[in-house]
């Protein structure tokens, strides 16, 4: 294993909201025979505890091995466990291993923004794996009504914690250099998912296999789940949420009545 983690180019970190669709992101992306993103780690947490670079990959494909034998189990719309297993692919293991990455983001954005040295400790415990990253982003709407609805939370509550995790990362963000982050809809990759994991896996240096793409997306719905119309947002609400939204680039072009 120490000659293969050795071959690791990339390390990638996960950034975001929770309930933006990393975990889908991610599984979708360890179906790729030169990928391994385990879910949940916390990765950032173990080098804010001082793992070593070759503990810290090891776990990732410990528990990406464990999830995919558990076929990615997770729990999506309507509270219901959703299986992220792609068929006939390489979730939880590889051929030749080129990338390794953990999809936990709300607290790998929360742990970078708050310990500024953090980001230049990932990045020097990696080499000479280059760490990239991975913004996914979903409508602000649906975010906080899922965040109402599954934490009891009220809507200026939600909508506080949403827009303080906003700018968490637009600092961060600002300190990555532009060719190291990308940013992925979530939307997006649901309207056209063979070109936008096409996109993830060459941001990540590794080329899509044959019949990888066209698995993957086939187990993704057709739309996005609209969270926001299970909470009634007032007019008022929605202005006030839209304004506060101009202040982010990374939110341009989402509105509530998308």
């Amino acid at each position: 294993m120490r000659s293969e983690l050795a071959e690791v180019a990339t390390y990638t970190v996960f950034l975001g909201h929770s309930r933006s669709g990393h975990s889908i992101v991610g599984a979708l992306l360890d179906a790729h025979p030169q990928i391994v993103i385990s879910d949940e780690l916390d990765a950032i947490s173990l080098v804010e505890a001082g793992f070593s670079r070759e503990q810290v990959l090891y776990l990732s494909i410990l528990v990406a091995r464990h999830q995919a034998a558990r076929e990615r189990r997770k729990e999506g719309r309507g509270g219901r466990t959703y299986s992220y297993h792609v068929p006939g692919q390489s979730q939880g293991r590889f051929d030749a291993l080129r990338v390794v990455g953990d999809s936990r983001a709300g607290w790998s954005t929360r742990r970078l923004h708050d310990d500024p040295a953090l980001l230049e400790r990932v990045e020097s415990l990696m080499r000479p794996s280059v760490v990239k990253f991975i913004h996914v982003v979903r409508n602000p709407f649906d975010n906080i009504s899922t965040m109402m609805i599954r934490g009891g939370r009220s809507q200026e509550n939600a909508q506080g914690v949403y827009l303080e995790g906003c700018r968490r990362l637009l600092t961060l963000r600002a300190r990555i250099p532009a060719e190291r982050l990308m940013t992925l809809r979530h939307e997006d990759l649901l309207a056209d998912p063979v070109e936008r994991l096409r996109d993830g896996c060459r941001f990540l240096g590794v080329e899509p296999t044959p019949g990888y793409l066209e698995a993957a997306a086939g187990i993704l719905f057709a739309s996005p789940s609209r969270s926001r119309g299970s909470v009634t947002w007032t007019p008022d609400q929605i202005a006030e949420l839209e304004s506060a939204m101009s202040d982010f680039d990374f939110l341009d072009g989402y509105h509530h009545a998308e």
